[in-house]
């Protein structure tokens, strides 16, 4: 009956005498491990190398995470896709209920759409601090509106919650992002300045709200103010995500509700400093 079963899968003994399970799904964590390490991906030889296996049947695995989504494949450059970001919000979200951001701030999140009848996000500083990252969504009530996954990466640059997000960062670490990144926006290809950016994110310190019109996505837009914690720190964005055309009319409603639930969450976070913007 064995010989049915492929030996790559069998149960086999170590030198200790302890059995060795199947070796596919500890392959498929270590990929992911190493795909989370490496925020621009690795290519399939790369992969191979690290975890010392054929390309052939690492390939094959490759091609089962990417149709399910948890990979996703960038020319050469094999890379976590949303659903591998969504399960590891998920996972953090739960490791430690009292502190995390994502579970305090999802009370909030509700509220907001509540009010605004519109998608509400959360999103943090990636990783690779270069993009952020969606880590909570609460979807709009209409039948059209905006949609998005959580783990879902937005340009720093031309995003409502990742212009937020760079405007509090040390000076520094801006120019240096903005000295190496093609501030192309992906929506359209309009190009950027540095200037132009400058701009944009002192406006957001002064006023305490971020705005994105079809930057990302045709159609559509956002509305965000920081979140800060007990120490100052700028720790993440809330959003209000809707068509472009409901966001433009509710311009003025929108931004003061974003502005209020974001000084709510600083205050949450044991902020006690001037949130900016308020009088």
């Amino acid at each position: 009956m064995n010989s049915a079963i492929p030996k790559s899968d069998r149960a086999k003994a170590t030198l200790d005498g302890k059995p060795e399970g199947p070796r596919s799904p500890l392959r498929v964590m270590q990929a992911l491990e190493l795909l989370a390490a490496e925020p621009d991906g690795l290519s399939l030889a790369r992969l191979a190398e690290r975890l010392q296996t054929p390309k052939t049947s690492l390939l094959s695995l490759l091609r089962s995470l990417e149709a399910g989504g948890y990979v996703t494949q960038l020319g050469a450059q094999y890379q976590l896709g949303a659903k591998t970001m969504r399960l590891g919000a998920l996972v953090a979200s739960r490791a430690t209920p009292d502190s995390s951001i994502t579970a305090r701030m999802h009370p909030l999140l509700r509220e907001m759409m509540e009010q605004s009848g519109e998608t509400t996000l959360l999103g943090v500083m990636g990783d690779d601090r270069r993009h952020g990252v969606y880590v909570d969504i609460v979807e709009g009530r209409g039948a059209i509106r905006f949609s998005s996954l959580i783990g879902t990466r937005r340009p720093l640059f031309c995003s409502a919650f990742g212009k937020i997000l760079l405007a509090y960062q040390p000076q520094a670490e801006i120019d240096f992002y903005l000295d190496n990144t093609e501030l192309v926006q992906p929506n359209g290809g309009r190009r950027m300045h540095k200037e132009e950016v400058l701009g944009i994110l002192a406006a957001i310190r002064a006023t305490g709200i971020g705005v994105s019109h079809e930057e990302i996505v045709d159609g559509a837009g956002g509305i965000g103010s920081p979140i800060f914690d007990r120490d100052g720190r700028n720790c993440g964005v809330l959003v209000v995500a809707a068509p472009i055309s409901r966001l433009r009319s509710q311009h003025d409603r929108f931004s003061a509700m974003t502005h209020d639930y974001g000084e709510r969450a600083s205050r949450l976070l044991g902020f006690s400093g001037r949130y900016p913007g308020s009088k």
